[in-house]
């Protein structure tokens, strides 16, 4: 077996490395909790009331007149400067989770 801390050999059934002191006992709180995610759903409901909106607002304006452009131009813009802040979080959130992940040597 090889201690976790300092990579060196030490015997199966040893409670404390003989390297480095470190304790080889498991505790409980040593142990990670994972909580399952609730992301998704507000993913979901969050296109399916856009989606919902962009459908009311092209019901309520009549083809062709300058309002039902002004709101498509608007939609436009919307979506794509919320896509724009999401990529962005995205990319900040992976790279704080890649940054924390300590590899197993």
């Amino acid at each position: 077996m090889f201690c976790p801390k300092c990579g060196k050999e030490i015997e199966d059934d040893a409670a404390i490395c003989i390297h480095c002191g470190r304790s080889l006992e498991t505790k409980k709180e040593d142990k990670p909790e994972y909580r399952e995610s609730k992301a998704g759903i507000g993913v979901v409901m969050g296109l399916f009331l856009g989606l919902i909106g962009l459908i009311i607002g092209l019901c309520l304006y009549p083809a062709e007149t300058n309002a039902r452009k002004t709101f498509i131009k608007g939609w436009g813009i919307t979506f794509g400067v919320c896509a724009a802040v999401g990529i962005i979080l995205f990319i900040i959130i992976y790279v704080v989770a890649l940054s924390t992940i300590t590899p197993y040597i």
